[in-house]
Order: structure tokens, then sequence, then C-alpha cells
């Protein structure tokens, strides 16, 4: 009895002493109806946890302050994976997914990944006709059918433009060695090359430098399958996010000003942002995904109203009118 209580103490002992590993995300909030979520895929799939570790540790490298798009690709992780289980997708799709999600940014700040340089852009090519022999991008016959124009500088050297491209050459380097199967690497790496149609504003800029209305069909290859489908829209519908969008000082107000040159006031700040968003709520692809961005174009649509001095019933275009830096 003696010795029973000297090992229990011992081992109550050893279980305060030892903290329990934390995981490298929890350093970083996420709101609690996607952090359910994203226990629940982790819990699933627990090699999910090492791909998490590595997207922190390269967003950490490549930003001083990489909560903001830590966040983004938790969000769209835990979208990803409701919307996948909601749809039945069997479970090695939904891995696909989820893993397409947390990896779909990992060259987005990263300077060095540039297809102007010869070396990366000739790992690109042999990915992507790899990809192509395979039997992906059918749907983008176009996609991938003149990799000069990559030379261009205001193409090659936007991470904006390329980091779909980029991305999934890097996700295959750093996911090498974590047991995944030739044939779940090239449905990765495609499903993360599918995953960014190029917002309507990316794909008039590519056409607009490669002076072709259709230069941009060469850059974005249409999602094909329903995995690269959901995670299109969760990168999609995280961006409606009513904090995001709405308030002073938030991420696409920021953009209004920044980018395409608003006043920096409510009132024009929220006129360009609706005239964007308006445009964006538009390119979700499936049908969760439309559903998904309507609830949330419902919430933000009348608070940009509003700031714009409007009534819920007035549509801001056609009383201002295309905002000049979009006209064409």
């Amino acid at each position: 009895m003696k010795l029973t209580r000297l090992l229990l103490a011992a081992a109550i002992g050893l279980s305060i002493s030892i903290p329990s590993l934390a995981a490298l995300q929890d350093k970083y909030s996420l709101p609690e109806q996607y952090l359910k979520s994203e226990q629940a895929y982790l819990k699933e799939f627990p090699k999910l946890q090492d791909v998490m570790d590595i997207m922190i540790v390269e967003t950490e490298k490549q930003l001083p302050k990489p909560q903001n798009d830590i966040l983004h690709n938790r969000v769209c992780t835990a979208l990803v994976y409701d919307m996948a289980k909601k749809e039945g997708m069997k479970p090695e799709e939904i891995f696909i997914a989820v893993a397409g999600d947390i990896m779909h940014n990992i060259t987005k700040a990263d300077k060095t990944a540039v297809l102007t340089e010869k070396d990366k852009l000739a790992k690109a090519d042999a990915m992507v006709k790899k990809l192509k022999a395979k039997g992906f991008f059918k749907d983008s016959p176009k996609f991938w059918t003149d990799t000069s124009i990559y030379a261009n500088p205001k193409l090659g050297n936007s991470q904006d433009h390329t980091h779909h491209i980029t991305g999934a050459v890097v996700t295959g380097e750093l996911l090498k060695n974590l047991g995944l199967t030739e044939e779940q690497m090239n449905q990765l790496q495609a499903a993360i090359v599918e995953h960014s149609t190029g917002y309507w504003y990316f794909r008039d800029a590519v056409s607009d430098t490669l002076g072709n209305k259709d230069g941009w069909m060469l850059v974005f290859p249409a999602p094909e399958g329903t995995t690269s489908k959901f995670i299109h829209d969760a990168d999609l519908i995280s961006q409606f996010v009513y904090e995001s969008v709405v308030p002073e000082g938030s991420k696409w107000r920021n953009l209004a000003t920044k980018r395409w040159k608003a006043k920096n006031t409510p009132e024009d700040q929220a006129y360009v942002v609706y005239y964007v968003f308006q445009r964006m709520y538009d390119e979700a692809r499936t049908k969760q995904g439309k559903e998904l961005a309507k609830a949330q174009w419902d919430k933000i649509a009348p608070e940009l109203k509003k700031l714009q001095g409007l009534k819920e019933t007035d549509d801001p275009i056609k009383i201002k009118g295309v905002p000049e830096i979009f006209k064409r």
C-alpha cells in the first residue's frame, strides 16, 4: 500500500513537472467556430499537424508579422473541412482538400519565389508538364502553353499572379518527407495550382500586362475536381469575413486606398470595396460556396452602403458608376 502511494505521488509529480507540448498554432488566435473544425480535422488526420507546422514555420520566416496570414490559412482549412464533410467526400479527398488550403499561400509572401529565375521556372515547367501528363488541367487548354511570358518582371516577379504555381512546387519540396504517395502529391500539387483562378482584378492585370484579353488563361487554370473547387471557394469565402472588410483599418479598406487609390475616407473606401466584392461574389464554384458567399455578402453589403451614406435598397454602382481605376 505504501509503495502504491509512493508510485502515485511520483506519477503526479512527473505529470506536473513535464508540461504538455503545445502545437505551433496555439500561440495564434483563431475564432472558436473555426477552432472546433481545426481540432476535428487534426484528430481525424494527425499528419496534417506536420503540414500545419511547416506552413507556420515558413510563414514566420517570410513575414515579420505573420499572424494575419496564418489566421487566413487556418480559416480556409476550417471552411474547406466543413464543406468537404457536408459534401460527403471520401477521407482521402478531405485530407488533400485541407492540406491544399493549409499550403495554398506558402509562397505568397516569398520574395524569392519568382519565375523570372530560370531554375525556378524550370522546376515549375517540369511539375506542370508532369501533372498534365497525368491528366490534370484538361479544362484549361491554354494554361502553361507559353512560359516565355514569365520573363516579364510584372508577371514573373508577382507573387499575386504566380503563387499558385510556385506554391505547388514548394509544397512538393517541403512535404516530400511526410510519406505522401505519388498520387496524393500529384493531387495536392494540382489542387494548389488550380486553387487560384486569380480574382477578376488579377486576371485583368495579367491580360493588361500581356496585351491580350485572354492572356490570363495562360496563367490561371480553372478548378476541375470537387477538391480543387472547394479549396478555391474556401479561399474566396474567407475574404468575405465581416471583420476584414467593414471596420476602419480592415484589410480590404486598407487595400482600397493602397492598391486602388481610394480616398482615405470611409465613404470612398466602402465604394471601392463594394465594387470589388460585388464582382468577387460571382467567383464561387460550388453550391456550398455560393451559399456561404451569399450569407457573408448579405452581412457586409448593407454595412458598406451605410458607410457611403446610402440606403439598403440603393445600388452604389448604378448611382456612382464604376470606380475610376477599374474603367478600362
